[in-house]
């Protein structure tokens, strides 16, 4: 459906809502989707640079699947190396590291994604000793594999829902549902597409896990 669609079907039940109060409360809507079902899969990629270990992550993400490298999966490490290599004098770190290895690592620090590799007795640092150095080659493609966030909706009313088709209608009854709290509140309304809304988000999980692979079977026919 399209924004305009999703518009016209809210403003059955509320006539007084403008567009942009709408559309504000759409994007709210489909946020608060998005995190319950897990629904929504995208790759995000950069670029590594040598000797540093932390990159920012896109707001959008949700949750880390998994991370590849020059197009092959790194495993996630468990917990955190005890030093940081690429942090020791502030912004600008170290040099890059002299050895390089493809036995790479990430994990997850403070909402930034760390790469590292595993090099023995690599790093030395008041006295202690970690196996892991910050990557050491720049260019690599870093691709992430995540759960997200669905785009906004904008300006524009042609504008779809990157959600699949059937659970845009799940949008319209959450708004449908919150702007019957407001004003005058109408609770019994509110609880039946409220109701609607999280059937829809029940349906969402199940399509999530799946993998997006629809099930079905083979009718026999005799003849």
């Amino acid at each position: 459906m399209t924004q305009k669609s999703l518009i016209e079907l809210i403003q059955q039940h509320h006539p007084g809502a403008g567009h942009k109060q709408i559309r504000m409360a759409l994007n709210r809507a489909q946020d608060d989707y998005c995190a319950r079902t897990e629904l929504m899969k995208k790759t995000f990629t950069q670029l590594s640079v040598a000797g540093r270990r932390y990159y920012d992550l896109n707001s959008d993400i949700l949750k880390i699947l998994r991370v590849q490298i020059n197009d092959v999966d790194i495993p996630r490490l468990i917990g955190s190396p005890i030093i940081d290599d690429d942090e020791w004098d502030g912004d600008e770190g170290l040099t890059a590291p002299a050895t390089s290895t493809n036995d790479r690592y990430w994990y997850i620090d403070s909402g930034r994604l760390g790469v590292v590799e595993k090099v023995k007795s690599s790093v030395t640092r008041d006295d202690k000793t970690s196996n892991y150095q910050s990557i050491s080659e720049s260019d690599k493609e870093m691709r992430i594999y995540a759960i997200s966030q669905a785009n906004d909706f904008m300006g524009t009313l042609t504008q779809q829902s990157e959600l699949p088709n059937q659970f845009h209608t799940a949008l319209s009854d959450k708004v449908i549902s919150d702007l019957y709290l407001l004003g005058q509140a109408n609770m019994e309304s509110h609880k039946i597409f409220y109701a609607k809304y999280m059937d829809m988000v029940k349906q969402g999980r199940k399509y999530a896990r799946s993998n997006y692979i629809q099930s079905g079977y083979i009718k026999q026919v005799h003849f």
